[in-house]
């Protein structure tokens, strides 16, 4: 990252910062000593661990096989391939929560259990040189483990994670950071120590973090922006900018800003700052390198750019990852053009494990969670998570995801459950079906609507909601989002800018749009609808009432339906559904596409209309595992707080 400000200023910010949460986190963690004080008193050795030691379905045991362009195929095993997986992560946090951007230390371990069942082995970076370079055999399973960003904190959770499987794997740095004692990333003392234990090798993400030919979603120019203040500005662009080694400087007309020799010197700048860098600091430059960003088609989006990347970078380093969305290498691949996949916030292990899959023909232990619970089930598509409270489905890869459940009939009922799969995507509950879904009538939310289909009738669909509407949404105009977007470019260039005439210009511009207004809805502006990411998560509870032949739906406890008319009547079991969104291409910044989708179902509770102390179906958290759950998160929040900050 570019540098903000003097030492001085630095310390001065994080001061204030503290003064100003100190007082908090007192008060937090006192309430954590008082919860284990009550937990130790009320609930004395009562508690058991909302997730225990899981079971383990092979892939071997499933009847589908499937490929990512949905066509049938044979698996060949992991015998029937050479080479190996390359999985990345951006960082781990504590903390659950659907606002975070990526993988908890929980969801880690689950998947590094998960991989480690499947027989999966890393290897070193000088593993991956030998396979290219002299073609030497790599085990059967093998994989290289990478995190990115070079975040301490990261390094500090995956640990004990590496320690328990014997895991190797390779932490990213920017070799500007390595000197930054005050920031949150890998330093020179960090990583010699990361280095001592044998379960960490040094990679590089580059010389910097920084943006350019940046243009908000309505056109605005927003110039060339360090890491800080994209951060600030992030929710108001459109996926129209640029990493700093990927383009020429271009001006608001896109225009080149500078000659083909001054872009050359710029990009060999940041390369031979990462070698001299790592020299002095480290006495090597590693050998593994990611090309930020992935996916240009080349080392670059402009073929001249590319063509100085491809230079420097054979010149500095031994290897580069220039891909990402697929895990697989062979020797087919060029060694500096390798791809890894990246596990993103909101894979389940089962998620990562189909991909993963896909792209191998690997027999994969997918996780199965609570046997006795999975026994409740028949899973006829994709495959089913059970854990503690949660039922996460999965599909396979650009299909669908189908369980039903194998006993208890049922006519007239009255069900709740909290979705939380993601917004672009398909989960849904079915009532009075059958295995087939031939029957009975369907509950689903999809693509941020709640839709109800008949399928008695062949899926006739008997309401649509629109759930931005329904929150209350539009809320602002167009204009008024975009003034927003323009007043959040200066107030970042004035925190984080250390250009005197660029924070001039700033404080000056600021000042206009301040003393201006933009035109409102009620003024008749142009609805600000958000354009849905395939990465959106949210979280709806949903209730559900059948009696007869009326159906009733509440949704975060609002009435949305209300003694809705459907074919028929009758007994019936209940199903569950998850299915990825294909009909129209969904694009994300950072994975390009994703063909899998997790349905999330947590604490469903299905009742007896006529009889609300019958209960046909419930899998909950009860008594001190509730408790449990929400203190893990507390803790886990308070921490991740106090590691962001400070």
């Amino acid at each position: 990252m570019a540098e903000h400000g003097s030492d001085s200023e630095r310390r001065l910010r994080r001061k204030n910062r503290w003064k100003a949460v100190r007082t908090v986190l007192q008060a937090a963690l006192l309430l954590v000593v008082v919860a284990l004080a009550a937990r130790a008193i009320l609930f004395p050795n009562q508690y058991t661990p909302v997730t225990q030691d899981p079971a383990y379905l092979n892939a071997s045991e499933t009847e589908w096989t499937q490929n990512q362009d949905g066509e049938e195929q044979t698996q060949a095993g992991s015998a029937g391939r050479s080479g190996f997986i390359a999985i990345s992560y951006n960082g781990l946090t504590r903390s659950d929560s659907l606002d975070s951007a990526i993988v908890t230390q929980e969801a880690f371990e689950e998947q590094m259990a998960a991989l480690h069942a499947s027989g999966y082995v890393t290897i070193t970076q000088q593993d991956v040189l030998d396979y290219y370079l002299y073609h030497s055999a790599l085990p059967e399973k093998a994989m290289l483990l990478i995190f990115e960003d070079g975040i301490f904190n990261t390094a500090t959770l995956a640990q004990p994670s590496l320690e328990k499987y014997n895991y190797i794997a390779t932490a990213c740095t920017y070799a500007q950071n390595l000197s930054d004692v005050n920031s949150k990333f890998i330093t020179t003392a960090n990583m010699k120590e990361l280095l001592g234990n044998s379960y960490w090798e040094l990679g590089s993400n580059g010389y910097r973090l920084s943006y350019i030919n940046i243009f908000d979603r309505y056109g605005n120019y927003f110039g060339h922006l360090t890491t800080d203040e994209y951060v600030l500005i992030h929710d108001w662009l459109h996926r129209d900018y640029n990493h700093y080694l990927m383009d020429f400087l271009r001006d608001e007309d896109r225009l080149r800003q500078e000659t083909v020799e001054q872009m050359q010197e710029r990009i060999a700048y940041d390369y031979e700052q990462m070698r001299d860098i790592y020299s002095a600091e480290l006495g090597y430059v590693p050998s593994l390198y990611i090309l930020m960003h992935s996916n240009t088609g080349a080392f670059g989006n402009d073929p001249l750019v590319s063509d100085k990347n491809r230079e420097m970078l054979t010149q500095v380093f031994a290897m580069n990852f220039n891909r990402q969305g697929s895990c697989l290498n062979t020797l087919d691949s060029s060694v500096y053009d390798l791809t890894r996949l990246q596990s993103r916030h909101y894979f389940s292990t089962n998620h990562l494990l189909m991909r993963i899959w896909d792209d191998t023909g690997d027999d994969v232990a997918f996780v199965v969670g609570d046997e006795q619970e999975a026994e409740k089930w028949y899973v006829d598509e994709g495959v089913a998570e059970f854990r503690g409270n949660e039922i996460i489905l999965t599909t396979q890869p650009y299909a669908q995801g189908r369980m039903t459940l194998k006993t208890g009939l049922m006519d007239d009922l009255d069900m709740t459950v909290t979705l939380q799969g993601n917004v672009v995507g398909r989960q849904s509950v079915c009532l009075r079906t059958d295995r087939e879904l031939s029957r009975g009538v369907e509950v689903a939310l999809e693509n941020n609507e709640l839709v109800v289909r008949d399928l008695t009738g062949g899926g006739e669909e008997l309401f649509r909601q629109n759930l931005f509407t329904f929150d209350g949404g539009p809320f602002i105009s167009e204009q008024q989002d975009e003034r927003e977007g323009l007043i959040a470019l200066r107030e970042a260039i004035l925190q984080w800018d250390d250009d005197p005439e660029r924070v001039k210009e700033a404080r000056q511009e600021l000042a206009r749009l301040q003393a201006t207004t933009a035109i409102s809805l009620e003024e008749g502006g142009t609805p600000y609808v958000p354009e849905l990411d395939i990465s959106d998560r949210d979280s709806r509870k949903l209730r559900i009432q059948l009696s007869g032949t009326r159906l009733s739906i509440w949704l975060d406890d609002q009435p949305v339906v209300e003694r809705l008319a459907i074919s028929e009547r009758g007994r019936g079991s209940v199903a569950l559904v998850a299915e990825v969104w294909k009909e129209t291409e969904r694009f994300s910044q950072t994975n390009l596409y994703d063909d899998v989708y997790d349905a999330v179902f947590i604490d469903p509770v299905i009742r007896d209309l006529d009889d609300e102390k019958s209960i046909f179906y419930q899998y909950t958290l009860q008594g001190t595992q509730a408790m449990e759950y929400t203190f893990q998160n507390v803790i886990g929040n308070i921490l991740d707080f106090f590691v962001e900050h400070f």
